[in-house]
């Protein structure tokens, strides 16, 4: 495993700071959060979308960015090199299919069995996954009637292909597990490699080959970088960690991380070890609140005493009366408050909402993104950002930069 982070000066901000009062803030500065989307085809509109994102993340007004669904090197890479005047320190890692999870313990405190083979590696699943390819070649491809080409949408897989992996969906784990690397490696493979991967890959099964899609951004230093590699399906999934030192010597430590999602569609069922012998949406809904104990533990160990801002995409939120928010995730959200404090805007607003122009399916109106404070922080000026239309697409019309919109506080340490 191995991480990049780029030190450079620190850029000269005005960093509030008063004497005034009985509680006087030691000091001010701004967090935001946002998951941009860059995540193949399984988000639309990924290309006009990846011209816009690193100008637009340059320009935020922020001491601190995290950043979510930034999954390939290269796209990392783009948005290092665009934001560096602004955030000249950025921390992120490296990982791939091989990559150890930091505690790979289940509920009951067990570690699920390695592989042993290739997810589709039996000649009955191997010709499971030939039927399924060859439904995508001919219906959803790129390049027409090719394996050489990507999947043009994971909408179109499902719409057109979904009767072409049956005997993948209602057969037992294995029959699952060898679907669950199809279903990861639709959005950003050829199918050529697709079948490649899923039939000699042992540890296949994750998306992006295994990378991890958080990254840090700071006008000012960052430090102790560390990354906690979580259980995840699919997708996966780590804490980036780090101690950014505000002006006056002031740190604070900042946790950017992206759990599990709840997927309620047919297309998604739960493949993974870690949903407590469940299916479905109840099956990712324990693998999400598992990763939300195993981040609560690890800032509780990492920081101690000192502040922290947890920030991201938490897939997880809570029905607020008098909104149109819809509960998600509500155990992860147990979790979350029995051991941080929220930050609130004064009018709470989705994250993830069916108007997005980036949603292909109908969605609940539902709070996500957030940022969590730990010790001795408070915040202010929380607010949505990113719901504008500002990518312009080629049939004239606009979107939103991403399929989420972000989120922003100006958090003070006391």
């Amino acid at each position: 495993m191995t991480f990049r982070r780029c030190f450079c000066f620190a850029s000269a901000l005005f960093l509030a700071l008063t004497g005034c009062g009985d509680d006087p803030p030691r000091a001010e500065a701004r967090f935001d959060t946002l998951n941009v989307g860059l995540a193949g085809s399984f988000v639309p509109n990924e290309d006009a979308r990846r011209e816009v994102i690193p100008g637009a993340v340059a320009s935020l007004e922020s001491d601190v960015v995290c950043l979510q669904e930034v999954w390939t090197e290269e796209d990392k890479d783009a948005i290092e090199a665009a934001i560096g005047d602004s955030f000249p320190h950025i921390v992120s890692f490296t990982h791939d299919l091989d990559t150890e999870i930091d505690d790979p313990t289940d509920q009951t405190g067990e570690v699920p069995p390695a592989p042993t083979m290739a997810p589709c590696g039996t000649p009955e699943l191997e010709g499971f996954l030939d039927a399924a390819i060859t439904c995508v070649a001919e219906n959803c491809s790129t390049i027409p009637g090719s394996e050489e080409g990507m999947t043009t949408s994971t909408s179109c897989a499902q719409s057109s292909c979904l009767s072409a992996v049956t005997d993948l969906l209602v057969g037992g784990p294995e029959n699952q597990r060898c679907y669950g690397c199809l279903a990861s490696s639709l959005p950003v493979e050829t199918l050529a490699d697709m079948r490649t991967l899923c039939t000699t890959e042992v540890n296949a099964g994750l998306a992006f080959r295994g990378q991890s899609g958080v990254m840090i951004a700071s006008k000012h230093p960052l430090s102790a970088a560390d990354d906690f590699v979580m259980p995840g399906t699919w997708n996966r999934r780590i804490v980036a960690a780090a101690t950014v030192t505000l002006p006056e010597e002031v740190e604070v430590d900042v946790y950017c991380n992206h759990l599990t999602p709840i997927f309620n569609n047919v297309a998604f069922p739960y493949t993974g070890q870690y949903g407590e012998g469940r299916s479905g949406a109840p099956g990712w809904a324990a693998e999400q609140e598992l990763q939300a104990r195993k981040l609560a533990d690890y800032v509780m160990n990492r920081s101690g005493d000192r502040p922290a801002v947890i920030l991201g995409d938490m897939n997880a939120g809570r029905a607020i009366e008098g909104t149109d928010l819809e509960n998600e995730g509500v155990a992860t959200m147990d979790v979350l408050e029995a051991n941080f404090e929220l930050a609130m805007p004064d009018e709470p607003r989705a994250t993830f909402a069916p108007d997005n122009g980036n949603n292909v399916e109908d969605t609940d109106n539902v709070w996500i993104d957030h940022i969590w404070l730990y010790g001795s922080l408070t915040a202010t000026e929380v607010e949505v950002t990113f719901e504008e239309d500002i990518v312009p697409l080629e049939d004239g019309s606009m979107v939103p930069l991403s399929d989420h919109y972000g989120m922003k506080a100006l958090i003070q340490v006391r």
